[in-house]
């Protein structure tokens, strides 16, 4: 039989919101708003991945309008800065209880602000200054070359995408907090990204965003429950 988790559970009628409820849904807002300025973003940005031929990268690379396209980057960039308080709220979340929680918890801190780092340091800057080589008379293969820096770093970014579920699933099945939907539900999911990215990467960093969505929603809702 399951019980609420006391400091989790909506708050009886007329009694007041606990602060860690309150801070679990602004972490599910940024987590929404994050994907939100996401998709936002990538729509004004030319995506060349690392299979493209050469003449369509110069072509894409080389017509591109710079300066929707470094907005749109700008923005997306700090979408990423936006996240980082989302990351260290659900992480307070979920750090509760048994040494291992607090482990499970930390090491999806840490994932997470890795590859909020490598995103801004590896992932935005290559693909900038590819598109502005290919529009000042650089070489085609040295543009290719920049840019897949930032295909691959894609690659491992979604790795460490994975990681993050697992780290934080393990954390609501020890925790007992949203054990299936969180906890079960990263594990599964996380693995499966982690095992699945070097083949169908896109696909992959797709299964993330809707376990990430889904913690996104249970979080704002304030329920937690225990198993």
């Amino acid at each position: 039989m399951s019980t609420v988790t006391p400091d989790l559970a909506a708050p009886p009628s007329g009694s007041p919101t606990s602060e860690r409820t309150i801070l679990g849904r602004v972490a599910g807002v940024l987590a929404i708003a994050w994907l939100v300025l996401e998709f936002a973003a990538v729509t004004q940005e030319p995506l060349v991945e690392h299979s493209t031929s050469l003449a369509k990268l110069q072509h894409d690379y080389g017509t591109a309008n710079l300066t929707r396209a470094f907005a749109g980057g700008y923005v997306e960039a700090l979408a990423f800065v936006l996240i980082v308080p989302a990351i260290v709220i659900i992480t307070r979340v979920f750090d509760r209880g048994s040494e291992a929680t607090k482990v499970a918890a930390q090491s999806f801190f840490a994932l997470g602000v890795a590859w909020v780092a490598s995103t801004l340091a590896v992932g935005f800057a290559p693909g900038a200054a590819a598109m502005y080589a290919a529009q000042h008379g650089a070489d085609i293969h040295s543009i290719a070359m920049v840019n897949d820096i930032r295909n691959f770093s894609y690659f491992l970014q979604i790795l460490m995408q994975g990681g993050m579920a697992v780290a934080l699933g393990i954390a609501a099945i020890l925790g007992r907090q949203w054990p299936r939907l969180v906890g079960w539900g990263g594990v599964v999911a996380g693995v499966g990204v982690m095992v699945g990215t070097p083949f169908i990467h896109n696909t992959m960093g797709t299964l993330w965003m809707l376990w990430w969505i889904c913690l996104a929603v249970v979080l704002i809702r304030g329920r937690g429950q225990r198993a």
